[in-house]
């Protein structure tokens, strides 16, 4: 297979690392990391150096907390010390790429030389900067750096939404933390018009107050315990997102039954703190609300039946879920599907799960 006929699109998120290999015939696939198509962003440090990523990461953090770095994307200084040794943050986020790089490879049956790398608007030249030198330490091509909004954005054109030119439109990508971003589409593509983030406004921070709430004895920051109870919770909140109640295993207790209620309890101050980021969003962009096209939801989190509820009630709008959400992203940087207008079949637009 030639090069040119493969793409490949990566979203290194703070929490998860999701991805997708395109073909120019339309078709794609996502990613797979053992059998999830998204990888925990996380990594450990062994002893001898060497670099362990995704579910291993947390699994082996359980014995070795000392050497895990759950958030490698920060703190934004360029070296963190992990058991004592000083290791380039560039070098742990190269790992995750290289591992998505391999199993684009298998996928492709081959090299992969257009690859896209998806990015927070908010980041600045040294940030993008700093990335390229990532992919090119994890062994990739020179990557084409794509905007995570104007990625959503290329992807709900792809796949079918009209977004005539002129329209503008609200993007909130909920992942560990949350961006949001107010996009015009122009004649020659997408533009942003205002963006603020806030990590505090995503799954990292429901994460937390979940597990405040879950452990009967406050457990000490940076053990094995604080692992294993941070991964039962982020198991369990994600299964509640389709299940009414869900067990969660406590190191420092018997398990705990976990219903909606406890998740909607973390949430919903989280979730408030994502809908002021829309408003001001909004301020910031100096459009009418009113002239709005549509408030999308992105992310892993925007899966959550609680979002669109706050989102409506502390915005005026109605938030809608984009397709695949935890791929949306990547989907749209490889620009997979793409369709002109008139194309392709007619979509139907539902509001949030509510």
């Amino acid at each position: 297979m030639r090069s040119e006929q493969v793409r490949l699109a990566i979203d290194c998120g703070s929490a998860s690392t999701t991805g997708v290999v395109a073909w120019t015939d339309g078709s794609w696939s996502p990613l797979s990391f053992d059998g999830e198509p998204g990888l925990p962003s996380a990594v450990l440090v062994a002893d001898d150096g060497s670099v362990v990523t995704g579910q291993q990461a947390w699994q082996a953090a359980v014995k070795h907390p000392q050497r895990f770095v759950p958030v490698p994307r920060r703190p934004a200084d360029e070296q963190v010390s992990v058991a004592g040794r000083e290791i380039a943050l560039a070098d742990l986020v190269a790992a995750t790429l290289r591992r998505a790089a391999d199993e684009a490879r298998r996928l492709a049956g081959g090299e992969v030389e257009d690859v896209r790398l998806v990015v927070p608007a908010g980041w600045g030249p040294r940030r993008r900067t700093w990335l390229r030198h990532v992919a090119h330490r994890a062994g990739m091509p020179q990557p084409r750096l794509v905007e995570a909004p104007v990625a959503v954005a290329s992807h709900l054109l792809a796949g079918g939404v009209p977004l005539p030119v002129g329209s503008v439109i609200v993007v909130c990508d909920l992942g560990g933390g949350a961006e949001v971003s107010v996009v015009r589409r122009s004649a020659v593509g997408f533009e942003i018009l205002s963006t603020l983030a806030d990590p505090e406004a995503g799954g990292d921070a429901i994460d937390a107050a979940m597990t405040a709430a879950l452990s009967p004895v406050p457990v000490a920051a940076g053990t094995g315990e604080e692992v294993a109870l941070t991964a039962s919770v982020r198991t369990a909140k994600h299964a509640l997102f389709g299940h009414p109640a869900v067990t969660v295993a406590v190191p420092s207790g018997p398990a705990v039954v976990v219903n909606d209620l406890v998740l909607t309890q973390a949430a919903r101050p989280v979730l408030k703190r994502a809908a002021g980021l829309v408003r001001h969003a909004v301020d910031a962009a100096e459009v009418d609300p009113a002239t709005v096209a549509g408030l999308w939801c992105a992310g892993g989190t925007a899966q959550m039946r609680l979002v669109a509820e706050v989102l409506a009630t502390d915005t005026g709008l109605t938030p809608l879920l984009v397709q695949d959400p935890p791929l949306a992203a990547a989907h749209g940087a490889a620009d997979a599907g793409a369709r002109s207008p008139g194309e392709g079949p007619e979509v139907v637009v539902e509001p949030l799960p509510s």
